[in-house]
């Protein structure tokens, strides 16, 4: 049996936002346990601006399951919940991505560990600092995410009180 591994997912929706992550927990609570889930931030749409602002969060579990298998989960979550953009970055019902699988490091055609933007975006960076020690570090960038934090403080980003 492999070792447990810490994991975190981040959660985004902008079509019928608080259904759908509150639905998005409900199913990732089916699969892993232990979850537990940041506080739900509300961001504007980054790639393209024009479509309704997004509600976000970071959930952390622990597993046993490879990190092919979560992703093959998120993957069956989002179709379960219609995910279909009508474009890159466009709007969506749910969007699930694993944004880190203990230290791994990974670079696959299916799945690139850690989430490659995730050190970028403040709607990733302030939710997983409520889940994680913020002085611990980004296994690729290697800074803290305290610090990382820091440099998306210009990032639109309101807690809400949207509870999953």
């Amino acid at each position: 049996m492999a070792p447990k591994q810490q994991i975190l997912i981040g959660l985004g929706s902008n079509i019928s936002p608080k259904e759908n992550l509150r639905q998005a927990a409900t199913m990732l609570r089916e699969h892993l346990p232990d979850i537990r889930f940041s506080s739900v931030y509300r961001t504007a749409a980054r790639e393209v601006e024009t479509q309704e602002d997004f509600l976000n969060a970071v959930a952390q579990a622990t597993t046993e399951k490879s990190p092919e298998q979560i992703h093959l989960i998120l993957q069956s979550i989002e179709q379960s919940l219609g995910k279909a953009p009508p474009y890159r970055f466009g709007p969506r019902t749910i969007d699930l991505d694993l944004l880190l699988y203990g230290d791994l490091i990974s670079n696959t055609k299916d799945l690139i560990l850690p989430h490659p933007r995730m050190h970028e975006r403040r709607f990733v960076l302030e939710p997983l600092c409520e889940l994680v020690d913020p002085q611990t570090t980004h296994p690729v960038v290697k800074k803290s995410w305290k610090e990382l934090f820091k440099k998306t403080k210009n990032q639109a980003c309101v807690k809400t009180l949207v509870v999953l």
